[in-house]
């Protein structure tokens, strides 16, 4: 057998080494497990051995023209077997959303050169057909393609040499403008990220973790998938985001952490409130009594709603659950209080793919609702040009933050400018703590020229128990200045069938919009004059997003 170390050179800091040094300290201890537990596992000490071997096939002379290779599947453990001996090599981890349509495959294809990828059943045939030039390895074990069947002890890969500043992945973002940009991450940008978040938060070696985001997302690939495995945790791929699954996974498995973004938390805690509703009476005076006094307790510094709902996370299948972690967007505060008052620590946080991703987060004896928390130990964030209430762009700068776009100059010069991330959002600082406002291209302007931010407007929407969803957007006043505030509002279907004996099989429409009318109103009460909803539109099916669960606004305005 072969290695690379037939030299001796001193030992690279990168994903790989990194990973190393937690698996020969791990090597018997559960690191992945498939289908909710049901499928395959692997021992870090497994998933080691095929990122070595995995990497000797890669490094064969027939590839060393690649640098760009791509990944296009579901969540699954060879997915992150595959990065990390990508990365090892020195070459560039291109990860495809699994969800996009074949042009947008395409467009990612064309753009970044793939001439290898890896893949599942799903998309084999396609690729097949569609691409003569690009050869497959796939996870599929039917396949003649199959990914262990490439695997060789002939030439191992057990040390890596790539550099800190090698494009360890390159990201098209989610495109919620209808134009993806290819981020490059280097190894530096994402271990600066994951040394920060380890600092920040208390990770234990017998976590779970429930990973139930897309992993081509940045999200999901630092905070769901390198983060546990740097500190030898266990990650458990969800079968579904269907919300039954889901709890009896986290049940199945002790899941201990889930990350997820504001829609997953946002049903999660819907579907609580609605078994609280129907409970008798005397369960849900108690449970009032019980949440105002765990928020008593909250306000004077002690988390007493741990023993208080200790029986009510049970029951939800939630007992063994101490971490939910949302990003991604912005989550309204009554969400994030209730599940810190139930006992389970909620952090929110902000970020953005350019940022590898986190930039800021609550911490864990520093929570403030309604706030992303504050910078993480090696990122600086400023406010470029406050107005008077302190608002103004969010400005990055760190070792996290992206080299720019792939062959995009003049966008990454917009980005990055005397070495400062320009986010293009909104927000302020507030004791430390970042609070976003909304984005910037999103920024609605009243006719006396204030400044409204649609976010703040959905979350007044959110308070109401009947409306799952919405999204606000200007629409220019015909003859005059400034814009009218409209509203697309998505109704909480189950809600009125117990509020209102609605079939939500055939839902009223007109009586859904008499109860959404009193909605609004009492919104609008409770807002300044110029921030008022003119009008609404009521949609039964769910708003238009892309795969990580972003609203496309474009798509409504």
């Amino acid at each position: 057998m072969t290695t690379v170390s037939d030299t001796k050179i001193a030992q690279q800091v990168n994903l790989f080494n990194k990973f190393k040094q937690v698996a020969d300290s791990h090597s018997d201890r559960i690191a992945f497990k498939a289908d909710g537990g049901k499928g395959k596992s692997y021992t870090y000490g497994d998933v080691r051995n095929y990122i070595e071997q995995l990497a000797g096939f890669l490094s064969a002379d027939k590839y060393a023209h690649i640098t760009e290779i791509g990944l296009l599947s579901e969540n699954r453990p060879e997915w992150g077997i595959t990065y990390f001996a990508i990365s090892a090599l020195g070459k560039t981890v291109v990860p495809i959303d699994a969800n996009l349509k074949e042009n947008e495959i395409d467009y990612i294809f064309k753009h970044s050169n793939i001439k290898l990828l890896f893949t599942s059943v799903r998309f084999e045939s396609f690729i097949h057909d569609t691409y003569e030039d690009v050869e497959i390895v796939s996870f599929n074990e039917a396949s003649p393609n199959y990914w262990v069947n490439k695997l060789s002890d002939s030439v191992r890969i057990q040390e890596s040499r790539a550099k800190l500043d090698d494009v360890a992945v390159l990201i098209y973002t989610s495109g919620t403008t209808g134009d993806p940009k290819a981020v490059e991450l280097t190894h530096g940008n994402l271990i600066a990220n994951l040394d920060a978040i380890q600092r920040a938060f208390e990770f234990k070696e017998n976590d779970v973790k429930l990973s139930v985001l897309p992993l081509h997302h940045t999200f999901e690939a630092t905070c769901g998938f390198l983060t546990p495995l740097m500190n030898g945790c266990c990650v458990v791929y969800a079968r579904s985001l269907k919300s039954k699954e889901i709890v009896e996974d986290i049940k199945n498995n002790n899941i201990t952490i889930m990350i997820g973004v504001p829609l997953l938390f946002e049903k999660m805690y819907h579907a609580i409130m609605r078994k609280i509703d129907t409970a008798p009476t005397s369960k849900r005076i108690l449970f009032k009594s019980l949440y105002r006094t765990s928020k008593f307790g909250w306000n004077v510094g002690s988390k007493i709603g741990q023993k208080l709902f200790k029986s009510l996370r049970s029951k939800g299948g939630l007992s063994t659950i101490r971490m939910f972690v949302s990003g991604g967007a912005a989550i309204p505060p009554h969400i994030s209080e209730f599940y810190n008052l139930i006992g389970i620590d909620f952090y929110q946080g902000y970020g953005m793919t350019e940022c590898a991703p986190v930039v800021t987060a609550n911490r864990p004896d520093d929570i403030k609702f309604g706030s992303c928390g504050i910078a993480l130990d090696n990122v600086e964030v400023k406010i470029d040009k406050p107005n008077e209430q302190g608002v103004g762009e969010i400005l990055v700068q760190g070792p996290n933050v992206t080299p720019g776009y792939r062959n995009k100059p003049e966008e990454t010069k917009k980005l990055i400018r005397n070495g400062w991330l320009y986010t293009g959002d909104l927000g302020k600082l507030e004791k430390g703590h970042l609070v976003i406002t909304g984005r910037k291209k999103n920024l609605i302007v009243s006719a006396a020229g204030k400044n409204i931010y649609p976010e703040q407007i959905e979350e007044k929407l959110l308070q109401s128990n009947l409306i799952m969803e919405s999204v606000i957007f200007g629409r220019p006043k015909e003859g005059k200045q400034g814009e009218d505030i409209c509203a697309i509002i998505v109704p909480d279907l189950e809600q009125f069938a117990q509020e209102y004996q609605i079939n939500p099989e055939k839902p009223e429409l007109q009586k859904i919009k008499e109860v959404l009318d009193r909605e609004v109103k009492k919104a609008n009460s409770e807002m300044a004059d110029f921030k008022r909803i003119n009008s609404y539109e009521v949609q039964l099916e769910e708003l238009e997003k892309t795969s990580t669960k972003k609203v496309k606004r474009f798509v409504y305005k």
